[in-house]
């Protein structure tokens, strides 16, 4: 009985942490500007080599410009990374990029957040 005791208390040890870490790393659904989005490479120069992707595949360069890594895998310019906006999720006329909370690139096509993936796959 006591075997059994010790067993659920550690198996309760090792779960709580494991279900802290997994929600504490949930990106959020919205925020405004290029600072509070992740995965987005920091040190992208345009023109050089980058690793194309259909997920967070926007760069920030030294002057703070925002380049999306094409499909010949070298950062060009992009609009403005606006911040995180949800898909489908109104803009009204909005200019400049966004990623969506699971990293797809969208733009603002009639009144809303689309996904758009121009960059990574036809420049």
């Amino acid at each position: 009985m006591r075997l059994m005791a010790v067993a659920a208390l550690a198996c309760g040890f090792v779960a709580a942490p494991l279900t802290v870490t997994a929600t504490a790393q949930a990106s959020p659904g919205y925020c405004d500007g290029a600072d509070c989005v992740p995965y987005v490479d920091r040190s992208a120069v345009e023109g050089t080599h980058c690793t194309q992707n259909t997920r967070y595949n926007f760069g920030i360069d030294a002057s703070g410009n925002t380049l999306a890594c094409s499909s010949r895998s070298t950062w060009i310019a992009s609009a403005p990374l606006v911040g995180i906006r949800t898909n489908r999720l109104p803009c009204g006329d909005a200019t400049g990029v966004a990623q969506s909370p699971d990293g797809i690139p969208l733009s603002c096509i009639g009144g809303a957040w689309t996904p758009d993936y121009r960059a990574p796959f036809y420049s």
